[in-house]
């Protein structure tokens, strides 16, 4: 069932199962009732598997699960699901999962984990569409596609794609949580962060527009413009051959701040990597491989005046050398 969008009662019910199967606490009775619901039907089981992925176990604290006073919380839930999605809601609340937010069963970890085409962190992929045209995703990165003849329309969850549609082609929706996009046969990249959406036009022509703003801004091709909470913001004329390098594994940089780069090569490898307020100033000009971080790291360490801090492999700090 890869590519294919999960029933949200579906979903909620894999939620349910998966939190109660995270407290410790299901007998033998309830082991066997879960398995009948995942072999009920192939979405049962697709939502199961899904929502299994998501990284709740890999992030710090999150054993603190397995501790009594975490495991009695969500017994006291008792079988309400609505009461035990509450428990774990406060229980990431206090931040026993590493400050990931919740935000219920519509929150962008679960809608990511549940999304039709995803991309783990550190992977960029390709898929051909059936109408011919092409969906890369970016590192990190989640979306939920509908080609179907009665609707055409693309979900960013978030991160980043890059949308090429055939020339000529039917018209197209393009949602983020900010945008809406409008168009027909455009080659487009779309990244989608806490800053906002960022929308640039490869080819064709695209009509933007913000989710709270009805009104319609027309981008052609060369061009970059941002959607935010005020609305779509003023467009500027971009080089489309670097704008396209992450397509190609690298990260190029011009007089590029030491933080700035730090944050674009974090996106490309598990835990925290950031500097010093010292260093944060210092410019970078020059291209780094994507999908070789460590080597990046090691060329801004005999280039700059700086070392690289090691707590774990997971947390790298750029420091004054």
């Amino acid at each position: 069932m890869s590519g294919v969008a999960v029933n949200p009662r579906v979903r909620d019910s894999a939620i349910d199962w998966m939190v109660k199967a995270q407290s410790g606490s299901m007998d033998a009775a309830e082991h066997q009732a879960l398995q009948r619901w995942r072999q009920a039907s192939a979405e049962h089981e697709y939502a199961w598997q899904r929502v299994s992925s998501l990284p709740l176990l890999l992030q710090p604290g999150a054993n603190l699960l397995a501790d009594a006073t975490a495991r009695r919380a969500l017994e006291s839930a008792g079988a309400d699901p609505r009461q035990r999605r509450q428990v774990l809601k406060c229980l990431l609340a206090l931040g026993l999962f590493g400050g990931i937010s919740w935000q219920g069963a519509e929150s962008t970890l679960v809608r990511s984990a549940l999304a039709s085409y995803r991309t783990a962190v550190g992977e960029r992929r390709r898929w051909a569409l059936a109408d011919g045209g092409s969906l890369w995703l970016n590192t990190a990165s989640a979306a939920n596609l509908d080609l179907s003849p009665q609707r055409r329309s693309v979900q960013l969850v978030e991160g980043e794609l890059a949308l090429d549609m055939p020339a000529g082609s039917a018209s197209l929706q393009l949602h983020t949580p900010d945008a809406v996009l409008y168009s027909r046969g455009a080659n487009l990249l779309v990244r989608h962060d806490r800053q906002g959406t960022q929308v640039t036009v490869l080819r064709g022509l695209v009509q933007v527009s913000a989710q709270r703003h009805p009104a319609v801004v027309p981008l052609q091709a060369g061009w970059q413009t941002r959607i935010d909470s005020r609305g779509v913001r003023q467009a500027s004329a971009i080089d489309t051959f670097l704008a396209q390098a992450w397509l190609r594994g690298i990260l190029p940089a011009e007089r590029m701040r030491l933080d700035k780069l730090l944050a674009e090569l974090s996106r490309y490898r598990p835990g925290l990597l950031r500097c010093s307020e010292a260093v944060a100033s210092l410019r970078v000009t020059g291209s780094f491989q994507l999908d070789d971080t460590e080597a990046a790291l090691a060329l801004l360490a005999t280039t700059l005046p700086v070392r690289i801090e090691r707590r774990t492999r997971y947390w790298v700090t750029v420091v004054p050398a």
